[in-house]
């Protein structure tokens, strides 16, 4: 379809020059995954299923506390079992490693059964052994402990996403970041984007701008991005040398404090590349070349389209308060059995059950309240979402009216001290008011990092529905209200979650507690079921 479209059905003439570039990015996505498909193997793998429920359900207890992206899930459990699994300090046997990762993956339903294909863990195989292998190439000649953990993080990296990739292609993604960077590189430069004059040259503007593509519209990690620029860069773990002067240089840019400048900005300024990703690159993209025919077939597909994904961001933003929820009362509970229930007893010989309940549930309440807030963009911003993106695919390319905007920064000395004031007020007052109910100092400090943690994770909602605007609606007196209150928490829980994503000590204990010990009895069970069924065989 997209071929015969491409051939006559679209007037290229009258599309800009990003309009063609989609045209044709979507004939070779399309090109490359019927290819894909013809050359797939037809006989699937089946996976036992004992265990799955088991194996489900820490899954689903596991993600609920690292609070990561739905697309990021996959590949995170695929990290966590190679790195369990692959020793960094002893060379081990690894050729069993790519059917017991399927097998995990099945069982904890990232994957349908009978999807697998031998050639698909053969392909694992390969790269497990690959990545393996040149780490333990390096490590034989590097005595440095901290250059082979680092060569050792790189290489789970890039080998996780490998083995994702096996399992399903990322060619949509890839292909929508080089459409999104072919936009945005002549609206910004690297002279508006840098931040407190850090160190980075010209040449590496394209690594700041990619990242920030990945980071704030694809919801990508470190993980993802690293692997992308390493393809983009044509860089291989083989060619030792290289691969970790590139890999040294990615770990100084994706940490500036540019790259961060930079994805608020393609974030703020992104919503109609967004819109661009749903409707043509996703897996599940609604709109084909056949809403390219004229101006007035890409308004129609659009309007239709946006208006689902405002539907969809009302259950993405319920299924997102639950998620909170659920990841406050886990972290809630684990705090309060280690630290406050042993203070309250080690004080005062009794637990103090007022303030253990305030803590555990009334931000939980807070982030349910919030949702009362979170409304989805009018029809007035769907207009200029239209507006936007037919001039990007049929607008002249040397007059595009939509400028990135960048806002200036506050260098206010009244602002910052009426803010500063502001901050120590709220929390003076609400300090006052645990002191009433008896708090003391323990549960008082607990009380403050979950409540502003829930008005981050509440914030962090909030933006999705920014993410969607072009018209920003003017702030009202109640919101006006609500901002001063809430953003003293707010900014805490973004320290407190900036350094909680550094170590994340509650998936730590998860990993080390319950993941080690559950995965190894449901791998003991497998071999004891294989066992058992060889014996019945012999009797035959």
């Amino acid at each position: 379809m997209v071929g015969e479209c491409y051939n006559g059905a679209v007037n290229n003439s009258n599309l800009s020059q990003l309009g063609k570039t989609l045209v044709d990015s979507l004939r070779r996505i399309e090109a490359y995954e019927t290819e894909t498909l013809a050359r797939r193997e037809k006989t699937t793998v089946h996976i036992p299923t004992v265990g799955s429920t088991i194996s489900t359900a820490y899954e689903q207890l596991r993600n609920a506390s690292e609070y990561a992206e739905d697309e990021l899930l996959q590949q995170r459990a695929i990290r966590r079992y190679l790195k369990r699994e692959l020793s960094f300090h002893v060379k081990v046997p690894t050729a069993r490693l790519a059917d017991e990762l399927v097998t995990e993956l099945t069982q904890s339903e990232y994957l349908p059964n009978d999807f697998v294909t031998k050639s698909d863990i053969a392909a694992i195989k390969h790269h497990i052994k690959h990545y393996y292998d040149a780490y333990w190439q390096y490590a034989d000649t590097q005595p440095n402990i901290a250059k082979r953990n680092d060569f050792a993080t790189w290489t789970l990296d890039v080998l996780a996403v490998r083995c994702e990739q096996v399992l399903g292609s990322h060619i949509r993604q890839l292909m929508f970041a080089h459409f999104a960077f072919l936009y945005l590189q002549e609206k910004v430069t690297l002279k508006k984007l840098r931040r407190h004059h850090e160190r980075i040259d010209e040449a590496d503007f394209a690594i700041v701008l990619y990242a920030a593509i990945h980071r704030s519209l694809l919801k990508s990690d470190n993980v993802t991005v690293r692997t992308a620029l390493i393809d983009s860069y044509q860089q291989d773990i083989t060619d030792i040398a290289k691969f970790e002067s590139f890999n040294t240089k990615l770990d100084y840019l994706l940490e500036t404090k540019t790259v961060a400048y930079a994805t608020r900005i393609v974030g703020r300024n992104g919503a109609a590349l967004r819109f661009i990703y749903t409707g043509f690159f996703s897996n599940d993209a609604p709109l084909s070349t056949q809403a390219l025919r004229t101006p007035d077939t890409l308004e129609h597909g659009l309007r239709s389209h946006i208006e689902q994904e405002y539907v969809a961001l009302n259950k993405r933003l319920d299924k997102g308060i639950l998620r909170s929820i659920v990841f406050l009362l886990i972290t809630k509970s684990i705090v309060g059995f280690a630290i406050e229930v042993p203070y309250d007893l080690l004080i005062t010989g009794a637990i103090i059950w007022v303030p253990l309940l305030i803590n555990l549930f009334f931000p939980s309440i807070f982030i349910a309240f919030s949702r009362l807030t979170l409304t989805t963009p009018n029809n007035r911003n769907t207009k200029a979402l239209i507006s936007q993106i037919t001039d990007i695919l049929y607008g002249n390319d040397e007059e595009n009216a939509y400028a990135i905007r960048i806002p200036k920064e506050s260098s206010s000395i009244g602002f910052n001290t009426a803010y500063t004031i502001m901050f120590l007020v709220v929390f003076a007052g609400l300090s006052y008011v645990l002191y009433l109910l008896e708090f003391n100092i323990v549960q008082g400090v607990i009380f403050f990092i979950f409540l502003s943690t829930a008005a981050f994770l509440s914030f962090r909602l909030s933006r999705q529905i920014h993410e969607l605007e072009v018209v920003h609606a003017q702030q009202g007196s109640l919101s006006l209200i609500r901002d001063i209150m809430y953003m003293p928490f707010i900014y805490v829980g973004q320290q407190i979650s900036y350094r909680y994503s550094q170590v994340n000590i509650v998936a730590l204990i998860l990993d080390i507690l319950i993941e080690l010990p559950l995965k190894t009895i449901l791998r003991l069970v497998r071999q004891w079921m294989s066992f058992l069924n060889a014996k019945k065989d012999e009797l035959l």
